[in-house]
């Protein structure tokens, strides 16, 4: 089982791949839903863009600022193999969902954080998306256009490179576990 709590692109991107193979992927919501369920194009009243990243997955809302929705969270992660999160470094310790907490409670979990710095250094705490990060790696002069004025990527390749990667490292950490039988932090 796969406990998702990530948004937009990477982390979505991760766990739909380990749905189409087969993952039992549980997505957690806030109340008003992954922000990419707004976002365009449409096709039968839906994103594509959301169904597209999310299928495969159940989908459940919780609010993790209330005891209720705090209880189901640890119900989940109790029979969890993975634990997926996208949001800034220590916003899931202000929850009381880090990787000490969650682990101490089920040690064979493998516990992956998406984040646009990682979880230290001097930008850590800085928001982020795929073009941000592109920009401050020299990655977007690759796209000007004819004429050198820069354009907006066609793809979100950084943010489908840190999907790859953390796919990469949760699988690795899983095929570890089966011969330490503990899980593993991943910092993305």
């Amino acid at each position: 089982r796969v406990v998702d709590l990530s948004v937009f692109l990477p982390g979505p991107m991760m766990t739909v791949m380990m749905a189409d193979q087969g993952a039992e992927v549980i997505k957690v919501e806030t109340a008003a839903g992954d922000p990419s369920r707004e976002q365009a194009p449409f096709e039968a009243g839906q994103s594509v863009w959301f169904r597209n990243l999310n299928r495969g997955k159940k989908s459940i809302v919780l609010d993790l600022k209330s005891d209720a929705g705090k209880a189901r969270l640890w119900e989940l992660i109790d029979s969890a193999d993975v634990f997926v999160e996208g949001f800034r470094p220590g916003v899931m310790q202000r929850l009381g969902f880090d990787y000490a907490a969650v682990s101490a409670r089920n040690p064979r979990i493998v516990y992956c954080s998406i984040s646009a710095f990682g979880q230290h250094g001097a930008l850590a705490h800085h928001p982020a998306h795929d073009m941000a990060t592109q920009a401050l790696a020299g990655f977007l002069s690759v796209n000007d256009g004819p004429d050198g004025t820069p354009v907006v990527p066609g793809t979100a390749s950084s943010d489908m490179a840190a999907g790859l990667t953390a796919l990469s490292a949760t699988l690795m950490a899983l095929i570890g576990r089966e011969a330490s039988g503990k899980g593993d932090y991943i910092d993305c």
